[in-house]
């Protein structure tokens, strides 16, 4: 650190999560976190007497928090971001949103499927925490995410944000075609939903590449069906009418 910079002493901290128990337990330890030496693996600019966590308060929707953020004179300096809103949103796109206004996002989730956490990374977030992990990791994630460090809450959470080898990447049209048949499309009627439309013989490569994808990551997958499971497995998609993770 450069001797003319003075260390944060404050960093401000707001969430958006349909689920008020686990962040009502976050914001009460923020109160009385103590300012204790932390995360020895930084460089060393940041052995500092970690910063004070300022709880902002909670918002619900993403609709809710962009609306507080515009009557807020200084944006946050940390969203923890629960993946699963209820509001109809896209959590990839809302954190794409946040990162763009400079703000940094670190995922709050229970969500252990490594599609949905790959695509929030790939749109910005900074960081990872699962709502399972000790809340003390959880901290000192937020602490170093204020600072412009990636950081996660466990090995559990490294491996999910780091192994890209835990599922395959589809294209876009192979997933529309996986989903059309998990919302019960026949085979022969889902070339015809698709814009532009295919034919039959198209829909049948793109199920074939999906499943030598899964086959090259050693899995047993043959049948369509085999493939739909796989994809829900990995998040994604959701079966129609399924809730995902809380």
């Amino acid at each position: 650190m450069s001797p003319h910079r003075k260390p944060r002493t404050r960093v401000t901290v707001t969430a958006v999560d349909d689920h008020p128990i686990v962040v009502e337990g976050l914001a009460s330890l923020m109160s009385r976190a103590p300012r204790a030496d932390w995360l020895d693996g930084l460089v060393a600019a940041t052995r500092e007497n970690s910063p004070e966590l300022v709880w902002l308060g909670q918002s619900k929707t993403l609709a809710d928090l962009l609306q507080r953020l515009e009557e807020w004179e200084t944006p946050p300096d940390v969203v923890l971001y629960d993946l699963f809103l209820n509001d109809g949103s896209d959590p990839a796109d809302g954190i794409a949103v946040l990162a763009a206004k400079g703000v940094r996002v670190v995922i709050l989730t229970s969500e252990v499927r490594p599609v949905p956490i790959r695509r929030a990374i790939q749109a910005g977030a900074t960081g990872l925490v699962l709502k399972s992990d000790d809340v003390e990791k959880i901290l000192d994630v937020v602490r170093a995410a204020a600072l412009g460090h990636f950081a996660v809450s466990s090995d559990l959470a490294f491996v999910l944000a780091t192994d890209d080898t835990l599922a395959p990447h589809l294209a876009p049209r192979e997933l529309e075609v996986l989903q059309l048949l998990a919302e019960g499309v026949a085979r022969k009627s889902v070339g015809n939903r698709l814009d532009p439309p295919v034919k039959l013989a198209t829909v049948v490569t793109y199920l074939n590449r999906i499943c030598k994808r899964y086959q090259d990551m050693g899995r047993d997958v043959k049948t369509t069906q085999d493939a739909i499971r796989a994809a829900v497995e990995n998040g994604y998609f959701d079966m129609p009418g399924s809730p995902g993770p809380q």
